[in-house]
């Protein structure tokens, strides 16, 4: 009993202690100086950092207050700020920000690619739900590289555009080149960006035909079939082509398993396909007369702007029967020259004597592929 008496004795002594000695006060000050970084000639590739820093100000008591850090254009006033963030955890007394996010707030600034431009910037501190404004600002100057900025993704915009204000994804076909399938429903304008905010990088092609980075749009006319369109980043270009039709055939006697047509999104389909395998013994499949065994080996034909070509299997090889457990990449499409035997599939021996919807999907997981579905008897 002698030692909890002591120990509660001397809690109480470290609790009245702790009242003597602190209590908390939400007064603060905020911080008088401000120091920029040097002028940034800005590098998407690089891995150094831009740091904005502050001194001065702080909690009457010694303790913690929050900080965040408001970015405009030169000539802003704040009250609408392009961008705004917490200083490095929070409370730290500085911002350390990559050249990929500077970038991006030139360009929101209004600064083109190529360009030099200026900055302002400031800080906000706060503490118990009290907040004050540094009246001190910070400049930054900022140059952007030549060339476009690589999106992440790509989305089609625009009123001729099949989906409008919500945004069509485009397919990253390989390094700087993206492609979408769709349609031009109207006369009317087009453009691209980078995501579906407002902030999102945009993107048109100009007069000249050359893709270029801004708010701007480009005047299309309305095409009666679908269209594969293809934004080259590389060349600053953009390409459309018509796709009149699409037609899945046998390879061994050219015969048309299914015509399909365009549903939107990028999607083209052929519902309730009867599916039987050529063979000798099946006269209403057209066997030709030295075929001695089934043939279930089939690919696409596609019209693009008149000229028929192959969109068949990407690797050439005529590999068994899939068995249901193949990837998606299987059945993903590639583009050839068409050749009666190169690029073929063999089908599924469980849709022989079927009939089912087959669907060539232009944008799935980042792949252009056909697929198969609703199988029924037939």
């Amino acid at each position: 009993m002698r030692h909890l008496a002591l120990f509660l004795t001397v809690f109480s002594f470290l609790l009245t202690g702790c009242e003597d000695e602190y209590s908390y006060s939400a007064e603060f000050t905020v911080p008088q100086t401000l120091i920029s970084p040097v002028p940034v000639q800005l590098d998407l590739t690089s891995t150094q950092n831009v740091v904005f820093s502050w001194k001065g100000g702080g909690a009457a008591d010694g303790g913690i207050l929050l900080y965040e850090v408001l970015f405009d254009k030169e000539d802003g006033d704040f009250s609408a700020p392009i961008y705004k963030t917490p200083s490095d955890l929070g409370a730290e007394p500085q911002l350390t920000m990559t050249h990929v996010m500077l970038n991006k707030l030139a360009r929101l600034s209004g600064i083109k690619t190529g360009q030099t431009g200026t900055l302002k910037w400031t800080v906000k501190a706060s503490r118990g739900g009290v907040v004050k404004e540094a009246a001190a600002t910070g400049e930054v100057t900022l140059t952007r590289p030549e060339g476009l900025e690589l999106p992440e993704q790509l989305y089609l915009f625009g009123t001729a555009s099949e989906n409008g204000a919500a945004g069509q994804p485009f397919r990253i076909a390989s390094d700087g080149i993206y492609v979408v399938y769709t349609t031009l429903k109207a006369d009317g304008n087009i453009y691209f960006a980078g995501g579906v905010t407002e902030d999102d990088v945009k993107y048109y092609v100009n007069g000249d035909g050359v893709l270029t980075e801004g708010n701007a749009t480009t005047e299309v006319t309305k095409q009666d079939v679908p269209v594969r369109l293809t934004v080259n980043f590389n060349t600053k270009a953009m390409t459309i082509e018509t796709v009149s039709a699409i037609r899945m055939i046998w390879g061994c006697n050219y015969n048309t398993i299914a015509d399909l047509t365009y549903a939107g999104n990028g999607i083209f389909k052929a519902t309730g396909v009867a599916i039987e395998f050529v063979q000798p013994d099946r006269p209403n499949t057209n066997p030709p007369d030295w075929l001695g065994w089934t043939e279930e080996r089939y690919y696409f034909i596609a019209t693009v702007n008149g000229v028929e070509v192959g969109w068949g299997r990407m690797d050439n090889v005529s590999a068994e029967r899939p068995t249901g457990n193949e990837p998606l990449s299987f059945y993903e499409l590639g583009e050839f020259g068409w050749s009666q035997w190169d690029h073929l599939w063999k089908m599924s021996g469980s849709l022989d004597v079927k009939r089912c919807t087959v669907t060539i999907n232009t944008n799935i997981e980042g792949l252009m592929v056909h697929q198969f579905s609703d199988v029924l008897p037939l």
